[in-house]
């Protein structure tokens, strides 16, 4: 995209953070493995488990630099979408992380520092059934001592919906044939609050229901889209299984690489139905009504 926001292509933002044996913890406790899990993930040289990555280098945004909706305000390293293009002067955009692909080298460690550098690498206005759409790809790297993630992340702005009447779940999008393996996850309101909680994730979508019917259009609250990637990428290892998520979040498979696409919600107090294929490299994730929610690709190395 050329024009308003082509001085952000390029910019880059970065953070420094020690990778904490207490948010180890805490995450093992969010996904219910038990003490002795926790005390095993937070063990000081543990590797971290797929998209663990996600708990560490995150912006800690002061209070006043938050929008109504709990993100972040527009224009700091993100480019302010409502002050050129199809969203000027709009209020309030919605935001959503659509897509991201995730590259593994070794492995980052507890106790290591890791390094996250953020660079925008583009920004594209498109049109979608609903109005126009602006994605904004930005490629993170989360080096430490021991390995590297590099993750290439697409957030996509859009126009709020125009009532906020509760939408219908979409009933046009039916899973991928050929599916062999198929296990039940269950998020509900506490686990999504921790799960924001140990992302620094203020969106509100994801623990004040109130906000979610009076405001968003959403019968509940929002499954947030990378906690849903985590679940499929431990089903790509083997951490999660029949009998249910392996306390040592170790499978029998290693990933180098992850690609995920939402194409609609989840949302709390739902099954949710992981599938994946024989040789776990295609997987997907169903809401409770087998209607496709984000399809994932796996590769091992």
């Amino acid at each position: 995209m050329t024009g308003a926001f082509a001085s952000h292509i390029g910019r880059i933002e970065t953070l420094n953070e020690t990778i904490h044996p207490m948010r180890m913890a805490q995450a093992a406790a969010m996904l219910g493995l038990g003490r002795e899990a926790a005390d095993t993930l937070s063990g000081e040289g543990t590797a971290l488990p797929p998209l663990f990555h996600l708990f560490f280098t995150n912006n800690t945004s002061d209070a006043g630099a938050l929008n109504p909706d709990g993100h972040e305000k527009l224009g700091g390293f993100m480019p302010d979408v409502t002050s050129a293009g199809p969203f000027e002067g709009k209020p309030v955009v919605r935001r959503m992380w659509a897509a991201g692909d995730i590259s593994f080298d070794g492995y980052l460690r507890v106790g290591e520092m890791a390094r996250r550098t953020s660079t925008i690498t583009s920004i594209e206005e498109k049109k979608g059934s609903t109005g126009p759409l602006i994605f904004v790809n930005v490629e993170r790297v989360i080096e430490a001592a021991s390995g590297r993630v590099t993750e290439k992340r697409t957030i996509v702005y859009r126009e709020p919906p125009a009532t906020t009447a509760i939408a219908p779940e979409s009933q046009d999008m039916p899973g991928q044939d050929g599916m062999q393996h198929h296990f039940t996850w269950h998020p509900d309101a506490i686990q999504l609050f921790r799960f924001s909680a140990l992302t620094w994730n203020g969106h509100r979508i994801h623990y004040d229901a109130d906000h979610c019917r009076q405001n968003e259009g959403y019968p509940d609250l929002v499954t947030h889209g990378p906690f849903t990637a985590m679940m499929l990428a431990l089903t790509a290892t083997g951490a999660v299984t029949g009998e249910g998520i392996a306390p040592d979040l170790r499978g029998s498979r290693v990933l180098s690489r992850f690609r995920f696409r939402g194409t609609q919600p989840l949302f709390s107090g739902r099954n949710v139905q992981l599938h994946a294929s024989a040789d776990f490299t295609q997987l997907e994730a169903r809401n409770h009504n087998a209607q496709q929610a984000m399809k994932a690709n796996a590769e091992f190395g």
